[in-house]
């Protein structure tokens, strides 16, 4: 099977089991970033929500991954029977160049095979599990502020306002919860980040009419990607009802619409951490 299809049905087939009223997609309950248990480098893109999904399938609470190979060079054992979780890598490929300004160079996607700590013996067991009702340290707030992003706590909607570059927020006091308010807050940072003065994320060329739903998908995995990273839970947007059925419609329709919005996800997190490690 090709290998943007098979991770593509993992992800619809975590979606298609969510419960509107209670909404437990992999990104909301993941237990940390996945890590390479030898590197100990953390997977980006795609990988960290095919290794979300694969977790939550099997109930790991674990983040730590690698292959057979590395398991064995570091003593530990992967259990017989065990099955292994699929990530994706890209290989440079070089080719004859077709045009002038090409220099030639494909990425051809490759896959390779990990198994959780949780599936190996001689591995250190932990308790990565984020709690859910975490309150999320001081240095959020800082966080925050570092990234230069006007917010105001005001009114009763959530958005990213393009035409002032502003985010508008309730205030905290307003939600139930404060995982709820800072996975909020991450949601609008992401689209922040996609300013034209920024990042210039306009996904209007590739997904059309499907851009505002890509968008949103990609603020979603952002804002877990981001919380994760500071070792904090996250929650679903407010309107992750209605945006289920827009992001089944998307990735049934668009096999490779996951790894763009994962990706893209990345590249927000990437630009938020840079801006507040100056």
């Amino acid at each position: 099977m090709d290998i943007h299809q098979q991770i593509t049905d993992s992800i619809i087939a975590a979606l298609e089991t969510a419960n509107p009223g209670d909404w437990q997609c992999p990104w909301n309950r993941a237990s940390g970033l996945p890590t390479n248990a030898i590197s100990k480098k953390h997977y980006r893109g795609i990988n960290i929500l095919g290794l979300w999904c694969a977790a939550q399938a099997a109930g790991y609470g674990d983040s730590r991954w690698a292959t057979y190979r590395q398991w064995a060079e570091a003593g530990a054992q992967v259990r017989k029977g065990e099955r292994s979780s699929l990530i994706v890598f890209y290989k440079d490929h070089r080719v004859e160049p077709t045009e002038e300004g090409d220099e030639g160079r494909r990425f051809i996607a490759r896959a390779s095979f990990v198994f959780n700590a949780a599936q190996v013996d001689g591995a250190t067991a932990i308790d990565s599990v984020l709690p859910a009702g975490a309150e999320p340290p001081p240095a959020f707030d800082q966080f925050v502020a570092d990234t230069g992003a006007i917010v105001h706590e005001t009114g009763s909607t959530a958005c990213y306002i393009p035409s002032l570059d502003q985010i508008l927020m309730p205030p905290r006091q307003a939600f139930q919860s404060t995982t709820g308010f800072t996975s909020t807050l991450a949601h609008e940072l992401v689209h922040w980040t996609g300013a034209k003065s920024r990042l210039d994320r306009d996904l209007t060329g590739r997904f059309k009419t499907a851009a505002y739903a890509a968008e949103e998908l990609v603020a979603e995995l952002g804002a877990a990607f981001t919380l994760a990273t500071l070792g904090l839970p996250s929650e679903p947007h407010q309107q992750h009802a209605s945006y289920i059925a827009s992001w089944l419609t998307l990735l049934k329709s668009d096999n490779r619409a996951i790894f763009t919005a994962a990706a893209k996800a990345s590249q927000a997190v990437d630009y938020l951490t840079t801006r507040t490690a100056e």
